[in-house]
């Protein structure tokens, strides 16, 4: 039976079994039992265990759940579409009667009619956000509160503990996110390291 599914796991280790972490090897030898949180972070840091933490929580139960004014995407596709009248039938009927929308909604619209991404529906976009937070090689940054996470010119966002922000692909301008979060972003470290670090210290 999967770890995750046995009862009286400890919900931070349920978040670092969901990154691909082993932690039948955070158990202590002596006692048998998982180690605790703050045994982990004086073994790992507290930062790092914390955002490991984060990505984890956002693949097990993370969700979209801010919710946007449509007025305001409605502005930016007046820019791109002309006036409402012109909007693409399915953009229309996401939109119509709604005073709000969910982020997943919002950021589907976004890139698929501004930004010009292929993508057939707001599932697609989140399966692309929930393969892009799992790939060993995303480079980790934090930005106040929020994660993101780098991979080639695109960019995922969390918002602790596990909501889904957006994921966006860098303007031409910016060379990487380092350059466009220069002035609050602080990068961390490259998820397989972050896994690394635990997995070598237990």
């Amino acid at each position: 039976m999967p770890l995750n599914m046995s009862k009286g796991i400890p919900r931070y280790i349920r978040n670092l079994e969901a990154l691909g972490i082993d932690v039948k090897r955070l158990r202590n030898s002596e006692n048998a039992r998982f180690y605790k949180r703050k045994e982990l972070a004086l073994r790992v840091g507290e930062e790092e265990l914390d955002v490991l933490e984060v990505i984890g929580r956002t693949l097990r139960e993370g969700r979209w759940k801010e919710k946007v004014k449509t007025r305001f995407l409605i502005d930016d596709l007046i820019d791109t579409f002309g006036d409402f009248g012109s909007f693409p039938k399915e953009v229309k009927s996401l939109l119509e009667g709604k005073e709000e929308i969910d982020s997943l909604t919002l950021h589907f619209i976004k890139r698929k009619y501004i930004d010009g991404w292929n993508l057939k529906s707001p599932e697609e976009l989140d399966k692309m956000f929930t393969k892009h937070i799992k790939d060993a090689e995303a480079l980790v940054y934090r930005q106040g509160d929020r994660i993101a996470l780098e991979l080639g010119r695109y960019v995922a966002v969390i918002h602790p503990p596990d909501t889904k922000i957006t994921i966006f692909e860098l303007e031409e301008q910016y060379e990487d996110y380092g350059d466009y979060a220069r002035q609050t972003g602080k990068p961390i470290i490259r998820l397989w390291q972050l896994r690394h670090i635990l997995s070598r210290l237990l």
